[in-house]
């Protein structure tokens, strides 16, 4: 009987013995398969961060509630990744930006690549030339005083403040960024807009006085500095020019009007049209007309007959519409920029219609001078037939204007 209980024990334990040798077998089986698979195969693990799992944090509803009543402007949580909050104090705005999980206080370099830092600003300083006139923009991409930065879900506002600018601006300085234009630079999840536009100082602005500087006599030597003071300025002229200048100057007038200026006519040789006879101004019109039209593609419009001189003979000759002025600083004869730009601070007004020439040194002088104190001033200036429409004027050949408004 005990002869047979231990041989009874003797095959349990050999079962068992045999399992556990099976279950080893199988689980190294399954390890070399698994590390075969792991190997031919990326294994991704997904991990699943949702909205309801992250709160703002305590210390950024404390803040808030520390912000003086009527002080705070807006609050922005952008992705649940940044709380930005604007506020207001003295007549400036100021912001600060926090980790939104954290309550951490950030700054706008830390929301930067550390490779894109002189891409972003270069970006910005971009901008700023797109929008403010150069002697503006020169000062405010030195990035040198103070900046305040308020992210929006869509876009970045950067307000100046504490830049010396002569002359100085009287308007609040900031500039608003579309995501779309640093997307690349930034280090946060933002939304970006399927269409958008950056702010340009050379649209027409109606918050702003608009008014005609024109240009008799040339194209001439100093037109094509006049061009580039324009240009840094975000200013568009009208250029009456006489007709037997256009060849020689023909890369100064592409440059012009590829800028956004006006072409005129004044004259062909500047005869006064009362001494002329009337088959000879069609003449020369037509010929004037045919030299515009090789260089830029486009016909005369606009006419300023030499003197001012016009009777209804020479208007129904012509097809084309005549531009007088209400404004001359007769810069032929005072040629004195100083005098010039005072002259015309003292007298200038909107919807003005000003007369020039930029055959003289002195009167480039005075441009150069003058935007950048017209611009503080709040005017805008813009072509005669810009003037015109914003007046609600519709340009009529054969009939003359000297204002709009």
């Amino acid at each position: 009987m005990k002869f047979k209980l231990k041989k009874y024990k003797l095959v349990v334990n050999i079962f068992w013995t045999m399992i556990f040798i099976l279950a080893l077998a199988l689980t190294s089986i399954t390890s070399s398969y698994m590390q075969k698979f792991s190997s031919s195969k990326e294994v991704i693990t997904p991990v699943v961060k949702t909205d309801k799992e992250i709160a703002r944090s305590e210390y950024i509803k404390k803040y808030i509630d520390t912000i003086a009543e009527g002080s705070l402007v807006d609050v922005i949580d952008i992705k649940k990744e940044v709380t930005s909050i604007l506020t207001t104090n003295t007549n400036r705005y100021e912001s600060v930006l926090f980790d939104y999980e954290t309550g951490t206080e950030i700054t706008i370099d830390s929301l930067i690549k550390s490779d894109k830092k002189e891409d972003f600003k270069e970006k910005i300083t971009e901008l700023l030339y797109l929008k403010y006139p150069k002697f503006i923009a020169d000062v405010l991409s030195n990035f040198d005083k103070t900046n305040v930065y308020f992210m929006k879900d869509n876009e970045l506002i950067i307000y100046y403040y504490d830049y010396l600018i002569t002359p100085a601006v009287k308007e609040d300085l900031y500039l608003t960024v579309n995501y779309n234009e640093i997307k690349d630079y930034l280090d946060i999840t933002v939304d970006l807009d399927s269409e958008y536009s950056n702010e340009d100082g050379s649209i027409i602005n109606p918050a702003k006085k608009q008014i005609a500087i024109t240009f008799d006599d040339g194209p001439g030597a100093y037109t094509n500095r006049l061009a580039k003071i324009l240009e840094d300025n975000h200013a568009h002229s009208t250029f009456f020019m006489l007709g037997k200048n256009m060849n020689y100057y023909q890369d100064v007038i592409k440059k012009l009007y590829q800028d956004g200026n006006e072409i005129g006519y004044h004259s062909y040789a500047h005869k006064n049209f009362l001494r002329q006879n009337i088959s000879d101004i069609q003449a020369e019109f037509n010929e004037s007309n045919e030299i515009l039209q090789s260089i830029i593609g486009k016909s005369i419009t606009l006419t300023r007959p030499p003197y001012g001189s016009i009777n209804n003979d020479v208007k129904k000759s012509l097809d084309t519409v005549f531009i007088l002025w209400n404004i001359d600083t007769e810069d032929w004869r005072h040629k004195d920029a100083l005098y010039l730009t005072n002259y015309v601070m003292n007298n200038v007004f909107e919807g003005a219609i000003i007369l020039f020439h930029d055959i003289h040194k002195t009167s480039v002088d005075t441009i150069e001078k003058l935007l950048p104190l017209l611009y503080v001033e709040g005017y805008q200036l813009v072509t005669v037939s810009n003037l015109a429409a914003i007046n609600d004027v519709e340009l009529l050949n054969h009939q003359t204007y000297r204002y709009f408004n």
